[in-house]
């Protein structure tokens, strides 16, 4: 069998894992599908505030010029790691790839074991996630791969409450990722009216990030008017 085809077969049976995959693994074989099929990423990267789009984009701008053989290769060979009877079991029909859009839904696929600090703020756990604060405070600073602070995420997500602990252990309302966003600009591109008003009311700044962007150029019309 060709190259192209056993790709074109392993593309078609990872379909039936797509729900045993966690984020990590989706975001790598999409990469190396886009790859295979498109070459190297030929496309503006998304907004900052377009999460899921942003991950993706960068998962397949990491494979830099890596050729469309290689890709297919290194495609096949992630799938026979995860399942190596893949050719025996694969089914005969064609289909066609489903772009990767539940990245955060997939985040419900770790086991409880398995989560750090961040995926209980992602969840919306308070809870556990004032249990670990009680027990390790510095954890409300602790910065993850692309410079966001829990606040950030507890922000884009809604979380109000979190958002609440995380101040009480003292994380700045004004911290800024790598980008210089702050949670305000999360909170109100996201349209979270309660958090964006309780971030208002604790001192949250109009700060403009990187690209000149204030909260309000980028806020729900709804939320324009309070910020």
């Amino acid at each position: 069998m060709s190259l192209e085809k056993t790709f074109n077969k392993a593309a078609q049976y990872l379909q039936s894992l797509a729900s045993e995959l966690n984020s990590t693994e989706l975001l790598r074989f999409y990469a190396l599908y886009k790859q295979a099929t498109i070459g190297p990423c030929n496309i503006s990267k998304p907004n900052w505030y377009q999460m899921q789009a942003k991950q993706k984009w960068e998962a397949w701008e990491s494979l830099n010029d890596m050729s469309c053989d290689d890709a297919m290769n290194n495609y096949i060979q992630e799938l026979t790691k995860l399942n190596p009877n893949w050719k025996e079991n694969a089914q005969s029909e064609s289909s066609n790839w489903v772009g990767i859009s539940q990245l955060v839904n997939m985040e419900d696929e770790i086991s409880d074991t398995d989560k750090t600090f961040l995926d209980w703020v992602k969840e919306g756990h308070i809870e556990k996630v004032q249990e670990l604060l009680d027990k390790e405070p510095k954890l409300a600073n602790l910065t993850d791969s692309e410079g966001l602070l829990p606040i950030h995420w507890a922000a884009d997500r809604g979380h109000l409450r979190i958002i609440e602990q995380l101040i009480k252990k003292g994380t700045n309302v004004n911290s800024q990722d790598e980008d210089g966003q702050t949670p305000l600009h999360y909170a109100a591109s996201c349209g979270h009216l309660d958090v964006v008003k309780y971030l208002l009311s604790i001192g949250a700044q109009s700060i403009e990030d990187k690209n000149g962007m204030q909260p309000k150029d980028i806020a729900d019309e709804h939320l324009r008017g309070i910020l």
